[in-house]
């Protein structure tokens, strides 16, 4: 029984997720709680009540964890509370500050591990115990509704795809993947080769049919489990919010050295952390995203363009060692 909840649980967080991905939904959810300013903090009563009843159902409920998560959303709500809704999308040099200060807790206390983002482990059948990272996702629809929807913050990251986008998608993802490509192979951050699960996959199909099949699986779970997660934070907000006072070009540049440095704890090949090389190609990789999303203003582009980079990362660069 506690599994199926989990599972109902992890399906009405995707369609969360999905609703709040609509500008119109945000404004929606944003306009019921300016009614009653009070109603803003049912944003942490809900994520800590999503929480426990998950982990409750499972045995897994932790105290610790449930305290670290009411002061992690808890928090940002006072803040909120304290500042007041926004009436309109007007963008001071205050509201950029309040903006900042959302964006920066929510990403750092996940980036940094003080909050646990697998909030659970399930295990079905005889499989192994798999991580649910519940906290990434819940963190994303907490800043969706409060930026978007009670600051009053333009994201852009509809649940839009225009033909007009395929172009500097397809284009960026040629010049990025070629130069990545070229920069891993010669600092020895990467070595070129197919990856073990596609060698020797399951069905013990030749790579000939292997590897397209390894593609079209990865790039789409690499697109919903991280694409569309770090766009929406670094280009729909940090580079969206820098282009309220720099030029859209010095945003870029910001934006994606912020990106970088999100990615100096990560261990790559016989690179310890801080691995400063992997944060320069992070950061020359949000370039190219924040390219995408600056051309097309578009989330699900930037997202498209990620999720096939780092599925080539995956696939095909890592899979030699």
């Amino acid at each position: 029984m506690g599994i199926v909840i989990v599972i109902i649980g992890i399906v009405v967080l995707a369609v969360a997720l999905v609703a709040m991905m609509r500008k119109s939904a945000r404004e929606g959810a944003g306009a019921w709680l300016v009614e009653k300013p009070l109603r803003v903090w049912w944003l942490p009563c809900l994520m800590v009540a999503y929480y426990s009843v998950l982990s409750v159902a499972v045995d897994q409920w932790d105290l610790v964890l449930f305290t670290r998560l009411a002061a992690y959303f808890g928090l940002p709500t006072l803040l909120l509370y304290l500042t007041g809704p926004k009436s309109d999308d007007t963008c001071t040099g205050r509201d950029l500050v309040i903006n900042f200060a959302i964006v920066l807790w929510i990403w750092l206390l996940i980036e940094l591990k003080i909050v646990n983002t697998n909030w659970l482990r399930i295990q079905i059948g005889g499989t192994k115990s798999t991580a649910l990272p519940l906290g990434v996702y819940a963190a994303i629809i907490y800043a969706l509704i409060a930026l978007s929807g009670w600051r009053r913050f333009d994201l852009k990251c509809d649940l839009a795809f225009k033909k007009a986008d395929l172009l500097p998608t397809a284009a960026t993802f040629g010049v990025l993947g070629i130069t990545l490509l070229t920069i891993t192979l010669f600092t020895g951050l990467a070595t070129l080769g197919i990856a073990k699960v596609v060698r020797l996959n399951p069905l013990g199909a030749p790579l000939i049919i292997a590897v397209p099949v390894a593609i079209l699986v990865a790039a789409p779970m690499i697109f919903v489990s991280i694409g569309v997660v770090e766009e929406i934070l670094f280009r729909g907000a940090i580079q969206n919010l820098l282009r309220h006072r720099l030029k859209p070009v010095c945003a870029l540049v910001v934006a994606s050295l912020i990106f970088g440095l999100a990615h100096v704890n990560k261990r790559a090949l016989g690179f310890d952390v801080p691995n400063w090389p992997y944060a320069g190609v992070a950061a020359l990789a949000g370039l190219g995203y924040g390219f995408v999303f600056w051309r097309t203003n578009s989330i699900i582009a930037s997202a498209t363009v990620h999720a096939m980079v780092d599925a080539m990362w995956v696939l095909f660069l890592r899979g030699g060692k």
